[in-house]
């Protein structure tokens, strides 16, 4: 058995993978939910209720600051994902990336914008305003977007705010946007050109 021991192996073997070009709001709306929305919505009052209800329900269960984000939003949207697949792929963001509580973007804010991102359709210019939009607004309420800054004034007695803060922002731009088709809380169906 041979054994490569440099990387130029790889650079000349062929590829088995064919890329394609793939829309991804088509390829998020051919597959169901496996992490199913909470209920039908019909205004933004009640997606944020809904959001907090989400975030209650997993305070104090070993949830990351940014996976409870996450995960309450998908909660309350839906999504193909499940739930420990969104927990593991956004616990490393809490205490400001690896539970460190220094100078990282607060995980609940982190979050939150990654939830942005699954479900805001349109182009990167869209998403980054939209996560400009949630970052402001958590900045200002909380006078920073430093784990460590918030950590420091309220220790743990703060988080369920800072997470609090950043979902309700989020269901409510994508609401606002109409990335949520409120009824049914189908999202990432593409718009319809008018």
């Amino acid at each position: 058995m041979k054994v490569y021991t440099s990387l130029s192996f790889f650079a000349i073997a062929p590829l088995a993978v064919q890329a394609t070009e793939v829309n991804a709001d088509s390829l998020r709306a051919a597959f169901p939910a496996a992490f199913q929305a909470a209920s039908a919505h019909q205004s933004l009052d009640s997606l944020q209720t809904e959001v907090e209800r989400q975030l209650k329900v997993r305070f104090g269960q070993h949830y990351g600051c940014a996976a409870l984000s996450l995960t309450a939003v998908a909660a309350t949207l839906g999504t193909p994902l499940t739930e420990q697949q969104l927990r593991s792929m956004s616990e490393s963001f809490s205490g400001g990336i690896g539970h460190e509580f220094k100078e990282g973007t607060c995980g609940a804010l982190t979050g939150a914008i990654m939830a942005l991102g699954m479900y805001a359709s349109g182009d990167k210019k869209a998403h980054l305003r939209m996560a400009a939009e949630v970052y402001e607004t958590f900045q200002k309420q909380e006078g920073t977007v430093s784990c460590g800054d918030i950590y420091g004034k309220h220790k743990f007695n703060h988080c369920d705010g800072c997470n609090l803060c950043a979902v309700k922002k989020v269901v409510e731009i994508l609401y606002r946007n109409g990335d949520i088709q409120t009824g049914t809380i189908a999202p990432w169906e593409a718009k319809s050109e008018e």
